[in-house]
C-alpha cells in the first residue's frame, strides 16, 4: 500500500487546459492529461467543465485512491483571489470574467474536491521556488516573459499575494519615462511589459529592418506581424548583428526591472522564465550586466540571476505546489 502523497496541478490558458498528477515530495509528474480546449470564449461554465475533464483524464491514467490526493491547485491568468477561489478579472476569457467562483465550480464537478486557485505567473514563481531553480532558497522573485510579462515574489518562504491576490504584477512597473501611449492591451510604453514583451521585441527588430539594416531575418521576406522572438533568437545565435542588438536592448530593459526588484525585495534568487527566456545567455548576459550596474551593490551581491527550469510545465507544477503551500499556511 502506497504512502506517497499526490497533488494535482492544472494550467488554464486561453486556448487549452492541462492537468497532471504529481508526487508531492519530488514534484515529479506521474500522469498527465491531453491538451483539452479551454473554451475560453464560450463562458465560465464550459471552461469549468473543461478543467474538470482535464483532471479526470490525468487521474484515469494512474491508479491512485482519492485518499492519496491532497488537493488540486489551478494556475489561472488574471487577478485571482486565492482565499475565495474566485477569478476577480481575467481579460482573456468571455466577458473578461468578473467575479467568477471558478474554484467552487470545478470542485462541484469533481465531487467536492479541495481546490486552490492562484495567478499563473505567481504560481510559476512558487513552482520554481519549491521544485525548480529556486530550490533551497527562502526569498525569490521571478519574471515570466512572453506575450505579456508577469511575475511572482516569495518572501521568507511564502508567496506574496497582497490584500486580495493581486500582488506580483511586476510587468507593470515603470522602468522608463511613462506616457499614455499604449503598445497594446494593458502594456503601457515605459513599463517593463511595454518595453520587453513579445510585441515590443518584434517591433524593435522591425524598426531596425526599416532603417535598411542587413539581417538574416529578411531572408524570404520580413513581416513584422509574423516574425517571432524565437526567430530573432535563432538569428542572434547565428551571429546576426541586428538580432543580437535587439536582445541586448531587451535584456537592458529587463535588467532595469530586475534591479528595481532586487532593491525592493532583496531576493536570494531571481528567476527569468517564460518562452522568451529560452534565448539563454544572449538575453541573460545583458540582464545581468544592467542589473549589476543599477542595483544596490550589497543587495545584488546576495542574489543569483538564473533561467527557469520548469519550462512548459511551470503552470502545472506551480499549481501543484500551491496545494502544499496553502495547506501548510
Amino acid at each position: 500500500m502506497t504512502t506517497t502523497q499526490y497533488v494535482i496541478g492544472v494550467d488554464l490558458g486561453g486556448t487549452n487546459v492541462r492537468a497532471a498528477v504529481l508526487d508531492e515530495a519530488t514534484g515529479k509528474i506521474v500522469s498527465r492529461s491531453a491538451n483539452v480546449p479551454s473554451r475560453a470564449l464560450d463562458g465560465a461554465e464550459f471552461t469549468a467543465q473543461q478543467c474538470a475533464e482535464a483532471v479526470k483524464q490525468a487521474l484515469a491514467n494512474i491508479e491512485i485512491g482519492t485518499e492519496h490526493i491532497r488537493g488540486i491547485g489551478m494556475a489561472v491568468p488574471g487577478h485571482i483571489h486565492p482565499k475565495e477561489g474566485e477569478v476577480l478579472w481575467a481579460p482573456n476569457f468571455k466577458d473578461q470574467w468578473l467575479g467568477i467562483p471558478l474554484g467552487k465550480m470545478v470542485s462541484d464537478l469533481l465531487g467536492g474536491a479541495r481546490i486552490f486557485l492562484g495567478n499563473d505567473a505567481n504560481l510559476a514563481a512558487l513552482g520554481e521556488f519549491k521544485y525548480g531553480a529556486g530550490r533551497g532558497s527562502k526569498h525569490l522573485v521571478m519574471f515570466t516573459l512572453g506575450t505579456g510579462i508577469g511575475g511572482g515574489v516569495i518572501v521568507d518562504g511564502r508567496l506574496l499575494t497582497g490584500s486580495d491576490g493581486g500582488a506580483g504584477e511586476l510587468g507593470h512597473i515603470f522602468i522608463a519615462g511613462g506616457c499614455p501611449e499604449a503598445r497594446g492591451g494593458l502594456a503601457m510604453f515605459g513599463t517593463l511589459e511595454g518595453m520587453a514583451q513579445r510585441d515590443a521585441i518584434t517591433e524593435r527588430a522591425a524598426r531596425k529592418v526599416a532603417m535598411g539594416r542587413r539581417t538574416l531575418l529578411t531572408q524570404g521576406g520580413f513581416n513584422r506581424h509574423n516574425v517571432t522572438p524565437k526567430e530573432i533568437c535563432d538569428a542572434a545565435a547565428q551571429g546576426d548583428s541586428l538580432a543580437i542588438e535587439v536582445l541586448e536592448e531587451t535584456g537592458h530593459y529587463i535588467g532595469l526591472g530586475v534591479a528595481s526588484c532586487v532593491n525592493i525585495f532583496n531576493p536570494e534568487v531571481f528567476v527569468i522564465g517564460g518562452g522568451i527566456a529560452q534565448a539563454g545567455s544572449l538575453l541573460l548576459d545583458p540582464i545581468i550586466r544592467t542589473a549589476e550596474a543599477n542595483a544596490v551593490a550589497t543587495l545584488y551581491a546576495k542574489c543569483r540571476i538564473v533561467i527557469a527550469e520548469l519550462g512548459d510545465n511551470a503552470g502545472i507544477i506551480g499549481g501543484a505546489a500551491l496545494v502544499g503551500h496553502e495547506l501548510a499556511g
